[in-house]
């Protein structure tokens, strides 16, 4: 059904009102548009002036949405008309153009006002009014921007949240989720506590702060430094950014002959696994091509050559050192650069760490490649392997192993004693454990009040402190041991000792304190003590009395003597003792080993009790002597015997000086001349000689006579010419000796000569059983084994040993005039070929170590 459109006509209400609009008569002009509307709601022309009514910005009652929403009605009420209402519209005039233009005035109006507002709530509602605006784009994106700037003054991970739900299509839709995230991760872990972190990302695995948060809980679950720590972590976050930072950390707290058997799950990590096999050898230089390179001492190559110099104490090799310095780079002997830059100096400070110089400017690196601290430091040291103090501007501070501050500079020193942290500030000390230090990373209080005077380590991981005249012990946790009191303390072999003014008190390892005594003596592992005037043995760690009261009480070496006017009870253990009446004179016997005796005299007869308290003899010597091994040195007047501990005589009393028995053999002198004894095989060489007969193994010895030594039997008969200006044990069969200023390897037995013209050696290995000798015949080097024979043919110009003394690896060099060059061969402790180079002599000098 078609509704029929009003048109203006001359003096028509729609007219009239049109021109009461524009002399500025509204109330009269509403009137009428009013009127109008009443009788007929399709009226066009009237809805238009109405429209125009409430755009006129003069109306007082002048309303954008008011004049839209007639616009509108006036358009939809146009498209329903007739083409004859519509032709008779046209001489208003009135068409379908003049409508849109209105709207779209009124359109670009209310946006202007949305934009003068400017908040999201009014670009919301401009959307929601003005459908059909052309500005609706601008709109949006404005409306985005507003919801943005609402956010980011709300600045919570609520609103991004919010912004992102309702706007997934705007423009800051990226900035506000990293807004979102970064805010949210400050949300959930202010507190800065390990149970945070670790619930926000079970909560958040995909969190673009998922390498923070992981920082953040390795740094606090390993901030104790304790080997079990770092072992906890990798078992947990084993797939963490930092596991591999947790692997390299423990691998240098773990003792090395601990890390096959404590680190075998990580040994996937074939850069430890490689360091595992350096750590227990050591690698050497070589040059090439006008380059250097090391070898460990197997002949592999585990440092490629590159730069063109080094250091010149590297040159001589068995270089064991965790880093060396190479050019501009810190390298690993397995060939890892550590650090890059021009590093003047390292310090190794123990537990992976060391202090580099560069630039003027020290820092501590770990062995593995990160920094950790602060820069332009002036010193750094590990405390009991649990932590790194590092100092700048002279004062103090702590550090995890991982790089975490746990206290800040403040401190004028710190110190470690065991696991307790003694903090220095103004003279004054304060303590903390590294437990209650490492709670710090997960934000517990530390709670230093207390201070003292002094502190200083004690037994048994002890703690001592003294606050002016008041003195104590504490544990490895703070607790109190002995009581800070008005004393002064003293180690004793039990524990302490407290000297106050109410007496003596003795305290065990447990904290238990004795009763006052008058005194107390202490030689281990016996303690007397006086009290009501009479000395008892006393036992501090179960606080009993071990003896009846006595006079006095006195030690000799690991005896006790109990005292009386009429007795005197010796003491050889707590339950053992020898009661002997008075007079009696007691003296200690000491031996050169453990051993110990106690020597009876009453009269003119000396009794000797072992230490158990066995009577081993009587005799009636004027002194008797421990010998060692089981004989006593016994004298008369002036001359000197041997006995056994049986008392039985070995050599009579007729010499002027008897050596304590070394290896069953003893040194005899008399008249000026020395001898020899075998105690075991009672085999006498009497004194004859003029210097000191030495055994060269059990059955031949070395004799010095005329100026000459030689060789003879224990039936002193000569094996050898003596003849030799210089002897030194080689192997059992063979010595080397001097004479006529040239060494030679001599078989005793045959007299023959096995290897002579030997200008000078030098032993590698020199033990009991072992022995390994560069040796020099006249102009060529070679090595010998004294059992296994030539190691190094004795054909080159020079031969230096560049690896250790367990494991030699050798430089030998034969030089050849002809060509002026420089044949060099690297040999194993097998004399195994690892390497040859050909060098020339500007080229020599760099590699040749001049230092051996």
């Amino acid at each position: 059904m078609l509704l029929s459109v009003q048109v203006f006509g001359q003096g028509s209400a729609e007219r009239l009102a049109h021109n009461n609009i524009r002399k500025g008569k509204w109330e009269r002009a509403y009137g009428q548009l009013h009127k109008a509307m009443s009788k007929d709601s399709s009226n066009c022309s009237a809805a238009y002036v109405l429209a125009e009514y409430f755009f006129a910005p003069a109306n007082p009652d002048f309303q954008l949405d008011s004049a839209y929403q007639y616009t509108l009605k006036a358009l939809n009420n146009f498209q329903r008309s007739t083409l004859k209402e519509r032709e008779r519209l046209e001489r208003f005039p009135l068409d379908s153009l003049t409508l849109v233009y209105l709207r779209q005035q009124i359109d670009s109006a209310a946006f202007i006002r949305a934009t003068q507002i400017n908040t999201e709530k009014t670009y919301v509602d401009f959307l929601a009014t003005f459908s059909l605006a052309a500005q609706r784009e601008q709109a949006e994106a404005l409306r985005d921007e507003a919801a943005y700037l609402d956010a980011e003054k709300e600045n919570s991970y609520q609103a991004f949240h919010d912004f992102i739900i309702k706007y997934p299509q705007a423009v800051r839709v990226e900035d506000a989720k990293n807004k979102y995230e970064a805010l949210l991760f400050q949300a959930k872990t202010k507190d800065k506590r390990i149970s945070s972190y670790e619930l926000y990302l079970k909560e958040n695995p995909n969190t673009p702060y998922l390498l923070e948060a992981e920082q953040h809980i390795f740094e606090i679950s390993t901030a104790s430094g304790t080997v079990e720590s770092y072992k906890a972590f990798l078992d947990l976050y084993g797939e963490s950014h930092f596991s591999r930072r947790a692997q390299n950390i423990l691998f240098h707290l773990i003792p090395e002959d601990q890390l096959e058997d404590q680190f075998p799950r990580y040994l996937h990590n074939d850069s430890l696994r490689s360091l595992i096999e350096l750590e227990r050898g050591y690698i050497v230089p070589f040059f090439h091509s006008g380059e250097f390179g090391f070898i460990n001492q197997h002949g592999s190559e585990v440092i490629k050559a590159e730069p063109d110099e080094i250091k010149r104490e590297y040159r001589c090799g068995n270089i064991t050192e965790d880093v060396i310095i190479l050019g501009q780079q810190v390298v690993a002997p397995n060939g890892a650069v550590i650090w890059r830059g021009a590093v003047e100096s390292i310090e190794d400070i123990g537990s992976g760490f060391v202090i580099i110089e560069e630039g003027g400017c020290r820092s501590v690196l770990h062995k593995t490649g990160f920094k950790v601290g602060d820069a332009c430091i002036e010193d750094a040291k590990v405390l009991n392997r649990k932590f790194l103090a590092l100092q700048k501007n002279q004062l103090w501070s702590i550090w995890t192993f991982s790089g975490r501050l746990l206290l800040p500079y403040g401190w004028d020193d710190i110190n470690a004693i065991n696991d307790v942290i003694a903090l220095k500030a103004k003279n004054k000390f304060t303590l903390a454990t590294v437990h209650t230090i490492a709670q710090l990373a997960d934000q517990q209080d530390l709670g230093l009040e207390e201070f003292v005077d002094e502190v200083k380590a004690w037994r048994n991981d002890f703690v001592w402190i003294r606050t002016g005249d008041r003195q104590g012990v504490l544990d490895q946790s703070l607790d109190t041991l002995i009581k800070i009191e008005k004393q002064v303390l003293s180690l004793a072999y039990f524990g302490s000792v407290a000297a106050a003014a109410e007496g003596i008190r003795t305290f065990n390892d447990a904290g238990e304190e004795s009763n006052y005594f008058q005194q107390v003596a202490i030689q281990e592992p016996w303690t007397a003590v006086k009290i009501n005037l009479a000395w008892h043995l006393f036992d501090p760690k179960t606080k009993k009395y071990q003896s009846p009261g006595y006079d006095s009480i006195t030690f000799a070496g690991p005896f006790a003597l109990g005292l009386r006017k009429d007795s005197i009870r010796i003491y050889f253990s707590e339950y053992y003792f020898l009661d002997i009446e008075q007079p009696v004179h007691t003296e200690f016997v000491p031996g050169q080993d453990s051993s110990s005796f106690m020597l009876l005299e009453q009269g003119e007869k000396k009794s000797i009790y072992s230490l158990t308290g066995k009577k081993l003899f009587t005799s009636n010597h004027d002194r008797i002597q421990y010998a060692g091994e089981g004989f006593f040195m016994v004298h008369k007047k002036e001359k000197k015997g041997l006995i056994t501990a049986a008392g039985r005589p070995l050599l009579p009393l007729e010499f002027d000086a008897i050596s304590s028995v070394n290896k069953g053999v003893a040194s005899l002198l008399k008249a000026s001349k020395f001898g020899l004894f075998d105690c075991a095989r009672r085999k006498l060489i009497k004194p004859q000689y003029s210097k000191n007969l030495t055994c060269y193994n059990n059955n031949i010895i070395i004799a010095y006579k005329d100026g000459f030594y030689g060789f003879i039997g224990w039936d002193n008969k000569p094996i050898s010419k003596i003849e030799f200006q210089e002897v030194r044990f080689w192997n059992d069969s063979a010595a080397f000796v001097r004479k006529n200023s040239q060494w030679m390897i001599y078989e005793i037995k045959t007299q023959k000569i096995l290897l002579d013209k030997i200008k000078d050696y030098k032993l590698i290995r020199d033990s009991s059983n072992e022995k390994l000798a560069i040796v020099k015949q006249e102009h060529n080097y070679g090595v010998i084994h004294n059992r296994k024979g030539t190691i190094i043919p004795l054909s080159f110009s020079d031969i230096i040993n560049v690896g250790s003394r367990d494991e030699p690896l050798y430089f030998t060099e034969k030089h050849v005039e002809e060509a002026s060059i420089f044949v060099v061969i690297y040999y194993d402790s097998s004399g195994n070929m690892l390497r040859k180079e050909v060098y020339e002599q500007d080229e020599y000098e760099k590699i040749y170590c001049s230092n051996n």
